[in-house]
């Protein structure tokens, strides 16, 4: 007998649960839980653990260990494991490719259904990744279903909710934070307004916040423990359990003792409920408001909403119910099964699809479909392929033997078992028709010609053939929007298969959804207003040297020299020269210490200044390159903060400042180990640097500087991302003198991704970046009026020349033109690699 499956990997635990016989039922992934922690232990012979026992390898061996790789979904910069780099989505397919082994063994047969659940606020583009994902695992087909529609499905089988009933979603999980409003229809759930949050919060940072605490109250130094020495490895691993543990049990409980057990180190640390929320109360207030601004903009007064449902681990805090009810006055509903929820409405999402639904409410049962061949890549171990289960009989099960479920009226909650008894499972019975749930909700993705996709190494692999996959929607309303995801999907899976398009914006810029910007037409950004139109015209691709490289930064020299700076794809620094720019970029040689990227650079006077960072896995620091003429770049030796020890790990944007010195900002991680700082450097002749006592750079979650420039008057203008609520938005700093800095209350429309900024010749002041959803996302860029308002201009590629994939730098030239470099992608050869453009202001009105 076959049976449809959701399944939820999370930020910090991977669960799955079934529909069979009316009842939907979680499945034991662990030992002693229904879930398990979404962990990866890479082995010496390249197969991974998963979940429990990849955390407990991982206590001695912490470098072969990857964790948390759901809120990098989409990152550009590739995750080490064992000193080999991983993409999110590969990670991912590992844990999926695990769980539906694990799920076959115990339930003797593979589903003929599997409905993975996502974020609501992730773009097509991210979805991809996870199609790619299911890929790996060896899923011909699967359901994609947004994790609030899956969370407001289980609510809505257990408690009546009347037809066009809105409920709020507030999932604060493990690693990130999600908001959105549903709509409970006739048949389903649905998304209704748009969904908000951020990747970059969850219970995860509260854990290292007490974690830190608790370690300032026993006197530990962690800066100075050996970590290489395994008992001290083995002791802090036990330090931060009891650490989650004792967040967990301040849920119940008003005050708890930690034990602080590390060489040279015995003392036990109390912790107060009152201590716990003082140390997190301005984050969760950031994600109340960010509730209530998603809220608000659905066109929902929060106080008129049927309820929300707290969903994740991290809502169960009491801190959160409390302001939510006092900030919004709203009704909340806590759910009974925290690591369940999603999974068990994935479940239920996915059962109509796999029940014919008879015209009376009733289910008729599905065909049997054939069995397909088991799949080399259905392998618990990772060892070795896995024997084909045997097929499943009526009436029996197989061993372990799938939980009884609970009597009438009984609910398991999920609770943790003894170490050698199997874990109970949650188990309800659900009446679809009774409920409102017999509507299919789930996107369904079909892939044709399924190629397993290779281990995940640091170059492209080979192309084996292209690859299809075919979306089907619920009803003939969603047909063009089926076509236009199927597109989306083709043209994803088949970059990717073929290495094309390698870099993406890192974790918590603006969501990438499907392309819009085509070749040789500017495109407009719906809802925005463009008062011109930039041309680019560049160099058709591929740039040397071999292989794809990424642009970040560019500068000239006074004699007309053309110097960028930027990176290959496996984090190995580049360099180019244009002379007298008038001639092709061609790469020069650059001083490098393991892997590194050069991300910015600037002259001061006759010499060339960049900065990044280099080195390899703990071996990371910050970098200064130097070079006489841009023909070959010196690495400067470790020096003061730039050294793989001081916690400052690298400079991520540089600039002439005044009186022929250089200022340079980075991000620093020593006050704030969690989301980082931004840190002044400055030095007058580009070898020696000094730390500037700044203000205005710090605070409450991350601030990221990409770039920085002088404006006409002497002062500085840098611009990134900041915490906005709870989410990353764009951030630009000015300051008079380096040293104190002030956020600017102007900023341009649309949440704009922010990566350039320059002083043109007239000394109007520009930022360049992307704005809006798209993949690539649209590239635009700003001038800055006299009465300090942004305006827009549309960008877009001439006849020939390469497309935009993302636009990273700039440097101004006369003629109101500037040079731009980023990554592009070429429209003929179908590369992406390093670009080069000169950008021509066309006449304002001409967008």
């Amino acid at each position: 007998m076959t049976y449809p499956l959701g399944v939820d990997i999370g930020t910090t635990y991977t669960a799955a649960a079934l529909w069979r016989e009316g009842r939907v039922q979680t499945v034991p992934l662990g030992n002693r839980a229904n879930a398990v922690p979404s962990v990866l232990f890479l082995r010496d012979e390249g197969s991974f653990l998963v979940g429990e026992a990849a955390v407990r390898r991982g206590i001695t061996d912490p470098d072969k260990q990857a964790r948390e790789f759901k809120r990098r979904m989409g990152d550009d910069v590739p995750i080490l494991v064992g000193g080999r780099g991983f993409t999110a989505q590969q990670l991912t397919g590992e844990v999926l490719k695990w769980s539906l082994a694990r799920v076959a063994e115990l339930q003797g047969g593979q589903p003929n259904h599997v409905v993975l659940t996502h974020p609501a606020a992730w773009g097509e583009f991210r979805k991809n990744l996870l199609v790619q994902s299911a890929m790996q695992a060896g899923l011909r087909e699967v359901g994609l279903l947004p994790e609030p529609v899956a969370a407001a499905t289980w609510y809505a089988a257990q408690e009546r909710i009347e037809p066009g009933s809105l409920i709020g979603i507030y999932d604060f999980g493990g690693g990130t934070f999600d908001a959105s409003v549903v709509r409970k229809t006739a048949t389903g759930v649905e998304i209704y307004g748009e969904a908000g949050g951020d990747d970059s919060i969850g219970g995860i940072d509260f854990d290292h916040a007490l974690f830190r605490h608790i370690g300032a109250h026993a006197g530990v130094d962690v800066a100075q423990l050996d970590f290489t020495d395994p008992v001290v490895s083995s002791a802090m691993a036990q330090l931060f359990s009891s650490v989650v543990e004792a967040k967990e049990a301040l849920s119940a409980d008003v005050e708890v003792v930690v034990p602080v057990v590390l060489p040279g180190v015995s003392r036990q640390v109390l912790v107060t409920r009152a201590e716990f929320e003082d140390l997190i109360k301005q984050r969760v207030l950031g994600t109340v408001g960010v509730f209530g601004q998603v809220v608000r903009r659905a066109g929902v007064d929060p106080a008129k909403l049927h309820g929300v449902l707290l969903v994740g681990g991290s809502s169960r805090i009491p801190l959160v119910r409390k302001l939510l009810s006092d900030e919004l006055g709203i009704r909340v509903a806590l759910d009974a099964h925290p690591k369940y929820t999603v999974s068990l409405g994935a479940a239920i999402a996915a059962a109509p699809r796999a029940a014919g639904i008879r015209s009376s409410g009733g289910f008729a049962p599905p065909a049997r479909p054939a069995a397909p061949p088991p799949h080399p890549l259905y392998n618990p171990a990772g060892s070795r392929p896995m024997a084909p289960p045997p097929a499943y009989q009526p009436g029996q099960r197989s061993q372990p033997a799938f939980p009884a479920p609970p009597g009438p009226g009984q609910r398991s909650m999920g609770t943790i078992t003894p170490p050698g008894q199997p874990a109970p499972a949650v188990s309800e019975k659900v009446d679809l028709a009774r409920s409102g749930l017999t509507g299919v909700t789930d996107i369904r993705t079909v892939l044709k010609q399924m190629q397993p996709l290779e281990p995940v190494t640091m170059t492209p692999p080979p192309r084996t053939g292209d690859q299809f996959a075919e979306v089907r929607t619920r009803d003939a309303k969603g047909k063009g929007r089926g076509r236009l995801i199927a597109l989306a999907v083709v043209l994803v899976i088949a970059a990717v298969v073929a290495g094309l398009i390698i870099f993406v914006m890192n974790q918590g810029s603006n969501e990438l959804g499907p392309q819009q910007n085509q070749q040789n037409q500017p495109e407009g950004v719906v809802g925005l207003p463009a008062v011109g139109k930039i041309t680019l015209t560049g160099q058709p691709l591929v740039i040397p040297p071999n292989g794809t490289d990424e642009m970040r930064a560019v500068t000239g020299r006074q004699n007309g020299d053309v110097v960028a700076v930027g990176f290959s794809q496996n984090r190995q620094p580049r360099a180019w020269l244009s002379k007298g720019g008038r001639e092709d970029f061609v790469p020069v040689p650059v001083g490098e210490d393991g892997q590194g990227l050069m991300l910015d650079v600037t002259p001061i006077g006759s010499t060339l200044v960049a900065v990044g960072w280099s080195g390899t896995g703990q071996k990371k620091r910050a970098a200064v390159w130097t070079s006489p003429d841009g023909s070959k770049w010196d690495l400067l030796p470790q020096q003061g903060d730039f050294n793989p020890n001081s916690g400052f790990k690298e400079l991520t944007a540089v600039t002439a400042g005044r009186d022929n010195s250089l200022l340079a900002i980075g991000r620093d991680d020593r006050n704030d180990r969690n989301d980082g700082d931004a840190a002044v450097y400055m030095s007058t002749d580009g070898n020696t640097w000094n730390l500037v006592a700044t203000t205005g750079l710090s605070g409450t979650g991350p601030q990221d500087v990409e770039k920085v420039t002088k404006t006409a008057d002497g002062s500085y203008m840098a611009v990134g991302t900041v915490l906005q609520g709870a989410k990353r938005g764009p951030g630009i700093w000015t300051s008079k003198d380096g040293v104190k800095w002030e956020l600017s209350p102007y900023l341009p429309e649309g949440a704009p991704a922010l990566r350039g900024v320059a002083r043109l010749t007239d000394g109007t002041m520009m930022v360049c970046g992307s704005v809006g959803s798209g993949q690539p996302p649209p590239a635009s860029c700003w001038t800055l009026t006299k009465d300090q308002k942004w305006e827009r201009w549309n960008v877009g590629s001439a006849q020939g020349s390469p497309r935009v994939v993302f636009l990273n730098g700039m440097f101004p030239v006369e003629g109101n033109q500037a040079v731009i470099v980023g990554l592009g992608q070429s429209g003929t050869e179908n590369a992406t690699d390093a670009a080069m453009w000169l950008g021509t202001f066309g006449p304002r009105g001409s967008s």
